[in-house]
Order: C-alpha cells, then structure tokens, then sequence
C-alpha cells in the first residue's frame, strides 16, 4: 500500500505567507470516503434534474453510501472530507462539489480526483488537495491543517505532516475569488 510522504513529526511553527498563496485551513476529518466514490454517489441524479435550490439539494448528499452525511456536516465545525483513490468518478455532475460546499465543508482531500470534480471544485471556491496515501493514515475527527503555499497537510491530531500536490497559480485565484465567475469579473474575463 502507498503512504503518504512523512514530511516530520509536527511542530508548532508559523506558516509563511505567500503572494497568491491560499490562506491555511484548519478543520477536522468529517467522513473518509471509499475509493471510487462516483458523482452519483455524491448526489443521485434523480434529485439533480427536479432540484436547483442547492440547500434543498444538500440534503441528500453522499445518502446512498452515508445517509447521516448531511446531519452530521451541519452539527460539525470546519468540516474537512478525505477521500480514497478516484473521487468523483462517472457522469458529468457539476452539483456533486456544489453539494459538498453547500454542506459546510471547507475542504476535500483525496489520493487522486476524476479532473472533472477537480475543476468544479475550484471553479465554484470548493478547494480540492491531492495527497498520495491519504486515506489510510487519517481517521476520522482527526484535526487537519492544510498549508497551501508549503504543500503540506498536517495532522495535529496524529502529529504527523504529508506532502500534498500543489495548487496551480490559477487555481488559487479563483480559490481567492470565490469561484470563475467572480474572478472573471474582478479581472476583466479571461487574460
């Protein structure tokens, strides 16, 4: 099995501020989700096409393999979701990181994204991090912190740091700006 690279044992330390660097995120470990966990299992179809109220959408997120998803989402603080190999696999549906977003989660940390997922994410504010391994070494409620600029996730809870991919420029301007429409506005559309 394949683990993620152990960076050091976690200090405290200050994380350096990088121009267009992303802030750092703290938050703990909502759910793990299985390998190849697809787009309808994120969020079933049959709800997308009747529904575009993405509150009333959110409800039903991850149901079909976590019925107790949702609940558990809106009761936890800075929730942070780590997936295993191939998230967000299968059909084409952008609700599926809309739907992880409108349910309070500020991050979702994955061994590797269909590409699709990975750019809905970033291009609604949802920021999606890949880091080999990564399922297997975390649990649940363990307390994360994600460095973008230094490419690293941090376990506070477990002690221990792995390095992550990094995050285009890009990427994390429309990370900055919220999602690809605002930073479209903001910078007078595509350079």
């Amino acid at each position: 099995m394949h683990h993620p690279t152990r960076i050091s044992t976690y200090k405290r330390f200050e994380w350096k501020q990088y121009i267009m660097t992303l802030e750092p995120i703290t938050g703990k470990v909502l759910r793990i989700v299985p390998q190849d966990a697809n787009r309808d299992e994120v969020i079933s179809g049959k709800y997308k096409y009747d529904e575009l109220d993405l509150s009333k959408l959110a409800v039903h997120t991850f149901e079909s393999i976590d019925p107790d998803f949702y609940t558990d989402s809106k009761h936890a603080e800075n929730p942070i979701i780590v997936t295993a190999s191939n998230f967000g696999c299968g059909s084409s549906r952008e609700q599926a990181p809309q739907v992880i977003a409108a349910c309070g989660v500020g991050c979702a940390i994955t061994e590797s994204f269909a590409r699709i997922v990975y750019r809905n994410g970033f291009d609604i504010g949802l920021p999606l991090i890949e880091c080999a391994g990564i399922a297997e070494d975390v649990h649940k409620d363990d307390e994360l912190r994600i460095d973008f600029g230094n490419e690293i996730v941090a376990n506070v809870t477990a002690e221990e740091e792995y390095g992550c991919s990094p995050i285009t420029k890009f990427m994390q301007a429309l990370r900055k700006s919220g999602r690809l429409l605002r930073h479209l506005k903001e910078n007078g559309g595509y350079e």
